[in-house]
C-alpha cells in the first residue's frame, strides 16, 4: 500500500472544494459569462453546494452589473476552465470516433461529460474519484439519466490505492482500448502517486487507448498567487504537483505511453474561435495526449 503526505488532505466526509469551484465556473460560462463559442454543461449548476449556489448568485449578480470592459477582464480571467473542457471534450470524440469503447475518467469530480456528451453513447465509462467526492456527486444527480452505454463509479484513493483491482471488479477490460482523461488531478499526486496511477494506466491499456492528462506547471508568483494557495489551504486541497513539460514528458515515457501532443489554451482559444484567456492559470495550463505503445 503507498502512501504520501496527500493521502489524508482531502477532507474524508466533504466533496472536494476546487471540484465545485470548478463546476461554479463552468457554471458561469454556460449561462454566458465566457469567450468560448457554444460552451454549455446544462447539467452542472444543480451540483453546487447551498454554500456554492450562494457564491454563484454573488458572482453572476456581480458580472452582470460590471462595466462591458470589467466584464470582458473577468472572462478573459475564468475562461481557462470552459477551454479546457471544451479541448478534452474535442480530444475525447477523437479518440471514441477512432475505436475506444471505454471510458475512464480519473478524479472525475463533478464532471458531466457522461450526460451531456452524445459521442459516448456507446461507450462504458468508469468514473474513478475519492470516496467523499464521489458519494456527494451519486447522490446530486441520483435522478438524472446518463447518456453512456453503462456507467460505474469506482471509488479510489489515488495515493493509497491501485487503480487496477477496483477498476476491474467495475467491469474494465484491459484487453479493449480505453480513453484516460485525468482533468485535474495530476497536480494534487505526489511523484509516487503520479507514477503509480500512470503505471496501473499503461498496464490496464490495450493498443489503441489513448490518455488525456491536464496538468500545471509551476508558477511564477504574482498577485492570483497568495489567494489560491490560501484557498487551497483552508480547504486542505494542497496542490502539491505542479511539474514541467519536460517532467511530464518523461514520467509519460517511463509508463511505457508515447507522447501524441502537448498543447496550452492559446491552442485552445484558435481552434475554438475564443479570444485568449489571461491570468496565471491559463499561462501554466497544459493538455497533454498519449497513446499506448
Amino acid at each position: 500500500m503507498r502512501r504520501s503526505r496527500y493521502a489524508g488532505a482531502v477532507r474524508e466526509k466533504r466533496p472536494s472544494q476546487t471540484a465545485l469551484f470548478v463546476a461554479l465556473q463552468r457554471t458561469l460560462a454556460h449561462e454566458g459569462f465566457t469567450g468560448v463559442p457554444r460552451f454549455s454543461d446544462p447539467f452542472v449548476r444543480p451540483l453546487l453546494s447551498p454554500g456554492w449556489t450562494l457564491v454563484h448568485a454573488v458572482v453572476s449578480r456581480r458580472m452582470r452589473r460590471f462595466t462591458p470592459a470589467r466584464r470582458e477582464r473577468a472572462i478573459a480571467q475564468l475562461d481557462v476552465i470552459p477551454l479546457r473542457v471544451s479541448a478534452i471534450d474535442a480530444q475525447l470524440d477523437q479518440a471514441v470516433a477512432a475505436g475506444c469503447r471505454q471510458v475512464v475518467i480519473l478524479g472525475a469530480g463533478l464532471d458531466t461529460r457522461t450526460f451531456r456528451m452524445p459521442s459516448l453513447a456507446g461507450a462504458a465509462v468508469f468514473e474513478i474519484d475519492h470516496p467523499a467526492t464521489q458519494a456527494y456527486k451519486r447522490r446530486k444527480t441520483a435522478a438524472q439519466p446518463f447518456i453512456a452505454r453503462s456507467l460505474a463509479y469506482v471509488p479510489v484513493n489515488f495515493e493509497v490505492q491501485s487503480l487496477l483491482p477496483e477498476l476491474a471488479a467495475a467491469g474494465h477490460r484491459s484487453d479493449e482500448p480505453t480513453v484516460w482523461v485525468a482533468e485535474g488531478l495530476v497536480m494534487y499526486l505526489s511523484e509516487d502517486g503520479l507514477r503509480s496511477t500512470l503505471s496501473d494506466i499503461a498496464t490496464s491499456s490495450a493498443p489503441g487507448s489513448v490518455v488525456l492528462i491536464h496538468y500545471t506547471c509551476p508558477r511564477q508568483g504574482g498577485r492570483e498567487q497568495p489567494l489560491r494557495r490560501l484557498l487551497l489551504s483552508l480547504w486542505r486541497e494542497p496542490q502539491i504537483g505542479e511539474r514541467d513539460s519536460e517532467t511530464m514528458h518523461d514520467e509519460i515515457r517511463r509508463a511505457g505511453l508515447d507522447v501524441h501532443l502537448d498543447s496550452h489554451p492559446l491552442d485552445w482559444a484558435g481552434q475554438l474561435g475564443a479570444r485568449p484567456p489571461s491570468g496565471e492559470t491559463a499561462s501554466a495550463t497544459h493538455l497533454l495526449v498519449a497513446r499506448r505503445r
